[in-house]
Parts: C-alpha cells; sequence; structure tokens
C-alpha cells in the first residue's frame, strides 16, 4: 500500500494535502452526508444500495450538485488502483462546501472519498444501554449524516464503561440501534430488527438481511431483548458481530441463528464480483 490518498473533487491527493476550508459547512455545522463501505477484490460491495442511500440523505438535506453515480463509481477505481489496495474500508463524504453563513451554502460542493486497508471485525462485541435516547423525530434520522456529535459522545461514554457500543432507545423507549450499527435479536427462533420508525439508520446489511427473507421488521422493547437467546449487531464494515452482553446480561455468541446471518452476508461479500448489488 502507498502513502495515504484522498479522491478530492476530481483529483487523487496526498492524505497530508489541504482538501478543506476552514468555512465549509461540513466542517463548521456537520452538514452534510456521508457512505462507508468495503470492496473485495477491488470491487465495491452492495455499492448500489450505498449509492441509493447516499441520494437519499443529499435529498434529505437539499444538496445539489454533487458526483453522479457514475463520476462516484470511477472515483472508487481511481482511488484504490492509487492506493494499491483490493480489499478496503472506504468512505464518501458530501458537503455543501464553503458558505458565508448558516444560511448561504455557496454554489461548490466538497466530495472527499478516502481509502483505508480492511481490518478483520470483532469476533464478539458488548453493549450498554444509556441514558440518552435516539431521536426518532429529527429531521435527520435515518440518514448518515455528518452531524455524528451524539453518535460520538455515547460511544465514548460505552467505551469509557469497558464496553464496545451503546444500544439506543427512542424518545418513545422502543430499542432504534447502535451508534455504529443496527441491532437484531432471536427470539423464538425468528430474527427481528427494530423498525424505520424507530428512528435508526437503514443498514445495508439490514436491507439485504430483510430482502433476504432470514429478518422481520417489528418494535422492540428492552424486556424483549431479555427473551432473546442471540443478539448480533451489523454494519457494512465489520458484517455479522455475535453480542456477547447487554449490560450485565450475557448471550450465547456461537449461535446457530446468528451463524445463518452471518454465513449469508459473509458468501455475499466474498462473492460480490457476481453478486446483485
Amino acid at each position: 500500500m502507498k502513502a495515504p490518498l484522498l479522491w478530492v473533487n476530481g483529483e487523487v491527493v496526498a492524505a497530508t494535502s489541504p482538501s478543506v476550508r476552514a468555512d465549509d459547512h461540513g466542517f463548521l455545522l456537520g452538514d452534510g452526508v456521508f457512505e462507508t463501505f468495503i470492496a473485495r477484490a477491488s470491487r465495491p460491495v452492495f455499492f448500489e444500495r450505498h449509492l441509493r442511500r447516499l441520494r437519499h440523505g443529499l435529498n434529505r438535506l437539499a444538496l445539489a450538485n454533487t458526483p453522479s453515480d457514475e463520476e462516484l463509481t470511477t472515483a472508487v477505481a481511481q482511488l484504490l488502483e492509487a492506493a494499491e489496495l483490493t480489499e478496503a474500508r472506504l468512505r464518501i463524504t458530501i458537503t455543501p462546501g464553503p458558505g458565508q453563513s448558516p444560511r448561504d451554502r455557496g454554489p461548490s460542493p466538497l466530495t472527499v472519498l478516502t481509502a483505508t486497508p480492511l481490518l478483520p471485525p470483532p469476533s464478539s462485541v458488548a453493549l450498554c444501554t444509556v441514558p440518552w435516547v435516539r431521536n426518532e423525530r429529527s429531521p435527520i434520522a435515518g440518514i448518515k449524516s455528518t452531524s455524528w456529535g451524539d453518535n460520538g459522545a455515547m460511544l465514548r461514554h460505552a467505551i469509557g464503561r469497558g464496553f464496545d457500543n451503546a444500544l439506543l432507545c427512542d424518545s418513545t423507549g422502543r430499542v432504534s440501534e447502535c451508534t455504529t450499527s443496527n441491532v437484531f435479536a432471536v427470539i423464538d427462533d425468528e430474527i427481528v430488527t427494530p423498525s424505520l420508525s424507530s428512528g435508526c439508520l437503514p443498514g445495508i446489511i439490514r436491507e439485504v438481511l430483510l430482502d433476504s427473507g432470514l429478518v422481520q421488521e417489528r418494535d422492540l422493547s428492552p424486556i424483549d431483548l431479555d427473551h432473546a437467546t442471540e443478539v448480533f449487531i451489523t454494519s457494512s464494515t465489520t458484517g455479522v458481530v455475535p453480542v456477547s452482553r447487554i449490560d450485565n446480561r450475557p448471550f450465547a455468541i456461537d449461535g446457530s441463528v446468528t451463524l445463518t446471518a452471518r454465513t449469508y452476508i459473509c458468501n455475499l461479500q466474498e462473492n460480490s464480483a457476481t453478486s446483485p448489488q
């Protein structure tokens, strides 16, 4: 792998090159969206799904004049080749670019693409509940917004207490998601995951599992999790990861139902050259 590189508004540049202006709305206001995904054998996995979700976020924030899907596809290939990476973790970040005030975004959006080596996922994770909620009524609920301060604070809280991630409920008390992943529970041998009305992100792995028929969507309460025999989380970069405990409640990390979901996703990721996108 070469020295770290970025793709910035059409150019591959060194990661140390100045790329973001001090008056960029992404820097000043957290105004922007991003997508994180992986590449296998130099091909981005589930990329059409990621692009569709990215467009949804851009439309929600009324961000215009951004690169087309074709341009972003070319950018991914250019960056992977320049960085000499075949297995990678990639992120697209799009902000409105510079603007003189919160009301004035300016005419030049900023698009940055990063690529780093893909690390192996953890064998399991521990989750803790937190006193804060996922605001399902927020105007940015359900999109990958760069306004990530809430998530960062809750994640640091969890890590500081010896956990790997925080488990969030919405304002009505329903289970929603973790700060960086969707959550799933095995109850009566059925895999269930919170509905989008809880404010959780429409995760790509979540979407693939729902499309497969392996998972059902329904409202979940914390008490429901007490009755679960297995719990796992998903993200595009780690796939399916078993949960070893929530607070002091342990769960088996070698459950057969979780293994079925993990195997299904791993097979799709490893065979991404022929799997449907």
